[in-house]
């Protein structure tokens, strides 16, 4: 009996970050941003969230869901390739909004088989921020960290 046994490159693997990037004084509102680079279909993925959260209940810390009306939520990204002299602008959108009620807004496009610019290094940067007390709060951006995308 003949068995054939082939390996291929797993393309399940992402990078991010997610850091609180706001919260009020007493710390029972917060925002949160994650930034977001993986394979995709394999030729890329970039993401960018917003989440509102507060600290209702008896933990007293910022977990619990923030709902905020439509137009209250916003995130935007940019996806960058490293190239010989930085990391370039490869891709970007502008602010996306909530259109209904939430607590969280993402904005991602998967590219498909093909790397929009050329196999290499690639990174996320995103924004993402609440309206509140008539400000929008949490607007510092956060970096995924780098990941290979294959030609």
């Amino acid at each position: 009996m003949f068995t054939l046994v082939t390996a291929t490159s797993a393309n399940a693997h992402y990078v991010y970050e997610h850091v609180e990037t706001w919260s009020n004084t007493d710390s029972s509102k917060c925002v949160y941003v994650r930034s977001e680079v993986s394979h995709g279909s394999r030729g890329g993925y970039t993401q960018s969230r917003v989440l509102a959260a507060d600290d209702w209940g008896p933990t007293l810390t910022c977990i619990w869901p923030w709902e905020r009306p439509a137009g209250y939520l916003a995130t935007r990204y940019s996806y960058y390739k490293k190239t010989s002299s930085g990391w370039s602008l490869c891709r970007s959108i502008g602010w996306k909004y909530n259109t209904s009620t939430s607590n969280v807004l993402r904005a991602s496009r998967d590219f498909g088989v093909y790397p929009p610019c050329g196999g290499g290094y690639y990174a996320t940067r995103a924004w993402g921020s609440v309206y509140y007390s008539g400000e929008w709060r949490g607007t510092d951006s956060v970096w995924s960290g780098s990941h290979y995308i294959e030609p």
